[in-house]
Order: C-alpha cells, then sequence, then structure tokens
C-alpha cells in the first residue's frame, strides 16, 4: 500500500528497428515514456522525429469496415499484428465491399418492407370497399381524396358541405380522435374542395400506385410479399454472419496490426533520433525492470539501460498507486485532492481507515448500515465509483450499531453497548470524539516529518508546524491542558519552556534554520522587521488552527447524537417507543418508513460530505503535497477490454 517504486529505462536501437522495437516491447509492457530531449538535456546532434502520423486514413478505414462487421474495435482479442500497410488496406477493402454489397441489398429490402407496411397500414381503414383502388383513384371527371380528419372538424361537414351538392364524404372508421373516409367531388370544383377540407384539417394519405386490386386482396398480397422479403433479410444476414465468423481472425489481424502501426508511430513524439540510432527513455515499475531487461536480451543490436530515480535529477518520475482491492476504490477520493507525488507517502490506506471508522461512528446503525452497504454492492455492480466506497462504510456502521445498540432506530439492551444520547454520555461522546482527533492529528505530523524524510527535506522533519517542533508543542499543550483538568501540576517553567516556547520558537525560525541546514548562503532574511512580523502573524495563526482543528473533529460525535436524535423524532412522530414496537398499525409503520429513508438519505450524505472535510482540510493539509505525475503507460487502447466469440 505505497507509491510503487520506479526506474528510469533508456533504449537505443538502429532507426530502421524502430517501429518493430516499439511494438514488440514498448507497448507489449508498462512503460511510461518520457521526452527524450528533455531526458538528454543539452546533448548535441540529437533531433525529434517530426512526421506526422501516416496510419490515420487506414485506421479510419479499418474501423469503419469492423463497424460494418459489428466487431468493437475497442475490444479486440490480443494476437498476430504482422500485416503490411498494404496488405491492410487490400484486405480492409475487399471486405469491405464484400459486406457493403449485403447491407446495401438488406437496405432495398427494408425499405421495401417499411413502405409496404406503410400501405397495409392505410388500406386496412377502407378495407370493406369491394371496388379495385385503381379504379377509384383513377376516376376522368372526379377527383377523390383519401386521408383522415379531426372528429370535431367531421361534425362541422355537412354545414361546409352544404352548398356543394356534388361534393361527398364517406366515412370508413372511427379512431380515437380522428375519422378516416374519403371525399369526391367533380373536376371543375375539385381546388375549391381541397381548400374547404384543408380549413378542417384534412391530412391526405397518398396510397401507392402499387395497391391497385381490391383493398383486401392488396393486404393479401403484401403482407405474403413482406413474408418473402423477411425470410431474404435472413438469408443476408446469415451471409454476412458467414462471412464475418469466417474472416474474423484475419479481420482482427488487420486491425491490431494498424493500431499497433499507429501506436508505434505516436511513441516518435517522445523519442530522439541520430542518423543511424534512435533513443527512448521511460519508466517501468521496479518490479518489472528486470524482465524486461532479460527479454532485450533477444536484441543483440539493442542496448538496453536500467537507472535509478535519483541519477536523473530533472526527470520527475510518474506515480503509480499500489493498493489491496479493499483500499484500492478509496483512491478516487485521494484523486479528487491531488495523487501523491513519487517521494511522497501513499495516504490512501490512512484515508480508507480514518474514513469509513469516522463514517461508522457518526452513522452507527446496524439497519442503516446493512441497507447502505447493499446500496453499495448493487453500485459496484453498475461500475459507479462509489459503490465499493459505500459498502466497506456502510459495513462499519452496521459494526458500531452493534456497538450502540441500533437497528434502523430500534433500541436494544445487551451488556457491551454504548448510547450516545444516554445520560451522562453526550459529554463523553465530544471529548471521545476530540480525543481521536487529537490522535488523528499527530498521526498526521508523523507523516509529515515520515515524507521529510523521504524527499531529504529537513526543515520539514525538525521545524515545520506539522514537523518534530510542531508535534511536541501540540501534544505538550493537550498533556498540559488535561494535566490541569484533573489536577496534576506538572505545568512548570521548565515545562513551558522546553515543550512549548522552543517549539514554538523553532517554528518562527523556520525559514533561517532550514536554510542553514541545506548549507545556503541566503538563510539570513533581507528585511528582519518585515520577517518578523511576517512570522508572528503566521506563528499567531498557527495557534489558533491547533485548536480550531482539534475542535473541528468535536463533528465527529455530534453527528452520532444527531443520528441517535433523528431517530427519536422518527419514533416520536409515529408515537411508537424505541425500545418497543409493539402495537404498530399500517399508518405508523408508513411513518417508520419514511422516517427511516429521510434520514439514511439526508445523514448519509452529510456525514459522507463532513468526514470528506475532516479528511482534506484536518489531516491531508499537514502532510500530503500532491501533485504527482499519473503513471500511463503506452498502449493500444483497443485491447482496454476483452472480446470473446
Amino acid at each position: 500500500m505505497a507509491v510503487e517504486k520506479m526506474k528510469l529505462i533508456n533504449i537505443i536501437g538502429p532507426i530502421a528497428e524502430f517501429d518493430r522495437i516499439v511494438m514488440d516491447y514498448v507497448i507489449e509492457n508498462d512503460i511510461h515514456l518520457e521526452d527524450m530531449l528533455h531526458v538528454l538535456a543539452n546533448a548535441q546532434d540529437v533531433f525529434p522525429f517530426t512526421e506526422a502520423n501516416p496510419y490515420v486514413q487506414l485506421v479510419s478505414k479499418v474501423n469503419e469496415t469492423l463497424s460494418i462487421a459489428g466487431i468493437d474495435s475497442e475490444a479486440l482479442p490480443k494476437g498476430n499484428h504482422s500485416m503490411t500497410p498494404q496488405e491492410i488496406e487490400d484486405y480492409s477493402e475487399q471486405i469491405k465491399t464484400m459486406l457493403v454489397g449485403i447491407m446495401k441489398k438488406r437496405e432495398e429490402i427494408e425499405d421495401s418492407l417499411e413502405k409496404n407496411k406503410r400501405i397495409i397500414a392505410q388500406v386496412e381503414h377502407i378495407s370493406n370497399i369491394d371496388i379495385p383502388l385503381k379504379e377509384i383513384f383513377e376516376f376522368e371527371h372526379i377527383k377523390v381524396r383519401f386521408g383522415k380528419m379531426p372528429k370535431e372538424s367531421y361534425k362541422k361537414l355537412n354545414e361546409f358541405l352544404s352548398e356543394y351538392y356534388a361534393a361527398f364524404f364517406f366515412k370508413f372508421e372511427e379512431k380515437q380522435d380522428e375519422v378516416y373516409g374519403l371525399y369526391c367531388a367533380p373536376e371543375s370544383i375539385r381546388e375549391k374542395i381541397d381548400n374547404l377540407f384543408s380549413t378542417l384539417y384534412f391530412e391526405r394519405m397518398h396510397i401507392a400506385n402499387k395497391a391497385s386490386g381490391l383493398p383486401s386482396e392488396v393486404i393479401q398480397s403484401l403482407t405474403r410479399e413482406n413474408a418473402e422479403l423477411k425470410e431474404k433479410l435472413a438469408e443476408l444476414k446469415k451471409d454476412m454472419d458467414i462471412i464475418v465468423s469466417r474472416e474474423f481472425d484475419k479481420l482482427c489481424t488487420a486491425a491490431r496490426s494498424i493500431y499497433y502501426l499507429y501506436e508505434a508511430f505516436n511513441v516518435r513524439k517522445y523519442a530522439a533520433h541520430t542518423e543511424e540510432s534512435f533513443y527512448i527513455a521511460g519508466w517501468v515499475p521496479e518490479s518489472e525492470a528486470d524482465a524486461l531487461a532479460r527479454e532485450f536480451d533477444a536484441e543483440p543490436n539493442v542496448t538496453f539501460l536500467l537507472e535509478e530515480p535519483d541519477m536523473a535529477k530533472h526527470v520527475k518520475p510518474p506515480t503509480k498507486l499500489k493498493n489491496n482491492r479493499f483500499v484500492r476504490p478509496f483512491e478516487s477520493f485521494v484523486r479528487m485532492y491531488s495523487l501523491p507525488s513519487y517521494n511522497e507517502i501513499d495516504p490512501t490506506f490512512l484515508f480508507a481507515l480514518t474514513y469509513s471508522v469516522m463514517f461508522g461512528i457518526m452513522y452507527g446503525d446496524v439497519g442503516h448500515g446493512i441497507v447502505l452497504a447493499l446500496v453499495g454492492y448493487l453500485l459496484q455492480r453498475r461500475g459507479v465509483f462509489l459503490g465499493p466506497i459505500l459498502k466497506v462504510c456502510g459495513f462499519v456502521a452496521a459494526l458500531f450499531g452493534v456497538f450502540y445498540g441500533s437497528a434502523f432506530g430500534v433500541e436494544f439492551e445487551y451488556s457491551f453497548m454504548y448510547k450516545p444520547m444516554a445520560s451522562g454520555n453526550i459529554m463523553k461522546t465530544l471529548i471521545a470524539a476530540v480525543a481521536l482527533g487529537s490522535v488523528i492529528i499527530g498521526v498526521s505530523m508523523f507523516l509529515n516529518m515520515a515524507n521529510g524524510i523521504k524527499q531529504k527535506d529537513a526543515g520539514r522533519v525538525l521545524f515545520d508546524s506539522n514537523g518534530l517542533a510542531g508535534f511536541i508543542f501540540y501534544w505538550a499543550t493537550v498533556i498540559g491542558v488535561l494535566s490541569l483538568v484533573l489536577g496534576y501540576g506538572i505545568i512548570t517553567k521548565w515545562y513551558v519552556a522546553l515543550f512549548i516556547v522552543l517549539p514554538l520558537a523553532l517554528v518562527f525560525f523556520k525559514r533561517p534554520l532550514s536554510a542553514l541546514i541545506a548549507k545556503r548562503a541566503d538563510w539570513a532574511p533581507k528585511n528582519k522587521g518585515e520577517f518578523i512580523l511576517e512570522n508572528f502573524f503566521e506563528l499567531f495563526e498557527l495557534v489558533l488552527s491547533y485548536i480550531t482543528n482539534t475542535i473541528s473533529f468535536i463533528r465527529v460525535g455530534a453527528f452520532a447524537l444527531i443520528h441517535a436524535g433523528m431517530m427519536m423524532v422518527v419514533f416520536s412522530l409515529a408515537n411508537v417507543q424505541q425500545h418497543s414496537i409493539e402495537e404498530l398499525n399500517f399508518a405508523k409503520v408508513l411513518v417508520l418508513i419514511f422516517g427511516n429513508v429521510l434520514v439514511m438519505g439526508l445523514e448519509g450524505l452529510l456525514v459522507a460530505i463532513q468526514v470528506l472535510r475532516l479528511e482534506f482540510y484536518e489531516m491531508f493539509s499537514r502532510y500530503f503535497s500532491g501533485g504527482g505525475n499519473p503513471f500511463t503507460p503506452s498502449k493500444v487502447s483497443a485491447f482496454s477490454k476483452t472480446t470473446t466469440r
């Protein structure tokens, strides 16, 4: 549970072998590439690669072919990738032509199916007519229009047609708020009748010339035709499936080959070269470095070098976190603040431990915790990053619920339970929360000192407000206050001088003392008055922050009390005793269910936010600097998922 150690690698080889080496070794391994010109710094006669990637269009063509074939380009199985660009282009175009031919036939058939379905839907409204449609719509002197109008318009129709004795409307069907039918009128008044029906919102339905017989015959004929078209569609789909299944492996080989070529060429933006050789630099996890070195033993023309991070002073190693599956989900919260730098302690384990424990203390209830854990499990199944976190926090909340003797607000009585709201326990709960906060702050100071040791920063270790001086002052103050409360007289002038005044003085003079230890010539402040004034106010603010930061943890106990109080209110509204759920009725059960859901949702959100605030402001601000560069190995993105066929 830490930041994984890295080693810097250098690969030098013949420029003609660049693509092969990159495809066989760099892309196949976890290598975080660095800008080689930055690594080499002031090296002479070394140049960057400037060519544009020539495989962009070919990648697009292959992706189009895969899309037509129904193959997910982001889920290709690993395998052979040895096809040349010309072979890839020829083969991809060949398969695309075959599949596009089938697709066009399918589109034509689907278009015919849709047209037939549309005609059937229209003709069904006049299926009881015994006159061929061709004769109806091809009268020489009478024009016929088929369609539908709103029912309200139909009611007014007789009034509108009263002055046109030669125009008629025949109703065939009423459907919901619409009336289907046709109107006919002599050619001489056709235009006036068309305008009249238009004002009545008549929607004309054009029946295709293909429907020429009796309506019932047309429906039967088109239904048979659609059945035949569906059979042809099934045959074409079968043909396409056969082609895709037969060519699947070769299609994947073509896709893998172009993806590897494309990604290998992209590596050039990190590499450098001379007239004969290429240079690549990158970071690999220390655990994989030796295995990678053994792989390069098979390349006599390639030089492979391993370096420790300390040897590359001007290159910052990337950060790769290494946590177990229980702690790993909390990395997302740590990344919200910042990714740890390479030479910094990974705070994820402490964050996971303290976050889940404080959440459990504040949200302690067996029933609520189990429900929260189940919700977390369901969210985890859906791939939501909060799922595993809710699952752990819910489980811890259920454990504290056992300690509190509370399940969905129902109170139980047994020997080892602790009731936060019981008489005499309220103050104990708040004091315990502050004591927990003091311990957490102390641990945070230790981590700050550990980070200072890792970073070889003596000033941070010794004189920082969260270093040794700050730690001594803080705990001397805490112990001194406790001694006064408990009646022990340990506070003397020597105690104050050694453990309070001296540590504060060291914090006050942190900058010059740190510079002296680092043997810097500019250790003395230029403007002494400004230095004293500025540090005086900073020291005053620091002392206040120690007090406020410690008291801030009182919210841990306060929310434990709030949870118990809110559940008391719920049971009071339901008129039910918390220690007894007898005499329940339907209304009381509804109040209890609604109250529990409200408390779970509202308090769960508030507790999650409050604990996150304590983590970020009271803990991370003491020891965690962040600013890490994420470890991002060069990979072919198509293999981020797996495919089975």
